[in-house]
């Protein structure tokens, strides 16, 4: 199987595109695209469903074990592949240590519609984030929601789950959920509230105990910023939710918190289930 002769030049319109992908939201909406990084990166995509367009290998790792076979399976998929000058590569790799390999994936349908996040989500948990700011606790949160049950999650401003890293720290599960996010927080108000379902908001005192209430039937988990919370007229018509701590910290992080709800309610609703080899898993 040969491969193309190594893309050398940083003003190439693939590096250009790369560049573009790994900065800007509006660029990766644009094209409908979004960036994977690295051989576990691809694999994750391919094997979950990710539909990668076009991957780009560093020239020198090309026959290095794993990613020789990744090239493969490309190739029996149709997606090309363009080997890349090392150096460049390096410099076009939104991480600070390059990865040696990038590909880029579709956008899915739900990526810019609220609606369609709630509908994806039906009768099980929906997990609504607002104004969280950092890529990498979003990449966090979303790890957990796959991990623990959730339905679908819409992201209400804050950062975009596609950024390299809410893509890297959602460890592949940024391919095994419905996700929507917004920049329009009126329009993902509107969606919360069409949904029939109970919303439980998290905040960081004075709420129920999580593993005191029903978390049966349709659930949308709201889940505020660190620094804001979420707003008065997401909370009010709520009920209230809090994690009993010993009080020695004032809150939790937002990863954390969600984290252990998620996992509450997925224990609740029976959807945690021991592997006989000793990790837990989430049942879908």
């Amino acid at each position: 199987m040969s491969l193309p002769a190594p893309l050398t030049s940083a003003s190439h319109p693939l590096a250009r595109q790369v560049r573009a992908l790994a900065k800007g939201a509006r660029q990766r909406r644009e094209e409908r695209l979004f960036l994977v990084e690295g051989p576990r990166g691809l694999a994750e995509a391919l094997d979950r469903g990710g539909d990668p367009v076009w991957v780009l290998v560093a020239a020198g790792r090309v026959a290095r074990a794993g990613i020789d076979e990744l090239i493969v399976r490309c190739h029996d998929a149709a997606i090309p592949v363009q080997p890349v000058r090392d150096q460049l590569l390096a410099r076009l790799a939104p991480t600070e240590h390059g990865p040696g390999l990038l590909a880029a994936c579709r956008l899915p349908d739900t990526a810019d519609d609220p609606h369609a996040a709630v509908r994806a989500a039906a009768g099980g948990p929906l997990v609504v984030t607002w104004e969280i700011q950092d890529p990498g606790s979003l990449g966090a949160l979303l790890r957990s929601a796959a991990a623990f049950g959730a339905a679908a999650v819409l992201a209400a401003g804050g950062a975009d789950p596609w950024n390299p890293k809410a893509v890297r720290a959602s460890a592949g599960t940024i391919h095994d959920l419905p996700i929507a996010r917004t920049a329009d927080p009126a329009s993902a108000l509107e969606a919360v509230r069409a949904r029939r379902a109970r919303r439980c908001a998290a905040v960081p005192r004075g709420g129920a105990d999580p593993r005191t209430l029903d978390w049966s039937g349709p659930v949308t988990l709201l889940l505020g910023s660190e620094v804001r919370g979420l707003p008065g007229e997401l909370v009010e018509d709520a009920l209230r939710v809090t994690i009993p701590t010993t009080g020695r910290v004032e809150s939790l992080s937002v990863p954390v918190a969600g984290s252990i709800l998620l996992s509450e309610i997925g224990r609740a609703r029976g959807r945690l289930v021991a592997d006989q080899d000793g990790p837990k898993r989430s049942q879908t």
